[in-house]
């Protein structure tokens, strides 16, 4: 879980794929771990969270500093619970009291890993849209995860935008509640043309209907032959 202050570089982005480049499975899931084991302790002990909170706010602010890309806050991950020693000497009493060093430093490096991930995802969203432009087209498949193939048993989501406006349009495919039918989701978006940040609007509707759905994206897509 995302713990206090955790920022919002990726807001209203879709959650990264876990597992993403350059950070093992494993590694990803220790920091889940670390998150769900600090977060309900410090909060259950007024003492401890607003010391907790603001450690782990210096040591992010480390991580920003120190690790541009994945492979450095990799490497920055493998000192474990000296990374937020070194910000707090006396960090040993403060372990005694409830507050772990190694939970504090994954639980910084989770949110610099939230962070990269999102900045990645925006960078890459700005380039297909370039991408797009130079080709002449009026919209650009900005994202996809998921094979459409295989869903609704393996999610899917592909985000097109346009590529004048960055006006987007969501979809996402999933199993229903029977889980053997898929479910077709439209949802608005936009994408900023100068940050590549990615902003979830309303809901325009689910479809169980094949044609439906496509009709629902011709509508929403007005401009596109």
């Amino acid at each position: 879980m995302a713990g206090p202050g955790s920022g919002s570089a990726g807001a209203g982005a879709p959650s990264p794929q876990r597992g993403g480049p350059g950070i093992p499975r494993a590694v990803l899931r220790s920091w889940d771990e670390a998150e769900a084991r600090l977060f309900p302790t410090v909060m259950a002990r007024p003492d401890l969270y607003q010391q907790s909170v603001s450690m782990i706010q210096r040591l992010l602010a480390l991580l920003r500093e120190t690790c541009p890309d994945l492979a450095s806050l990799l490497a920055a991950h493998e000192r474990g619970g000296d990374l937020a020693a070194d910000l707090s000497p006396d960090l040993a009493e403060q372990a005694d009291a409830g507050i772990r060093p190694d939970l504090v430093a994954a639980a910084a490096c989770a949110m610099r890993y939230r962070e990269l991930v999102a900045s990645l995802a925006a960078q890459g969203r700005l380039a297909a849209l370039a991408a797009a432009r130079d080709r002449g087209q009026a919209w650009a498949v900005v994202t996809e995860s998921g094979s459409p193939d295989r869903a609704p048993f393996v999610p899917y989501q592909r985000i097109e935008a346009e590529v004048a406006t960055g006006r987007a349009v969501i979809i996402s495919i999933e199993p229903d509640e029977t889980l053997s039918r898929a479910v077709h989701r439209l949802d608005e978006g936009q994408v900023d043309l100068v940050t590549g940040g990615l902003q979830i609007g309303d809901a325009i509707g689910s479809y169980l209907d094949p044609d439906a759905f496509a009709a629902a994206l011709r509508a929403a897509k007005p401009d596109v032959d």
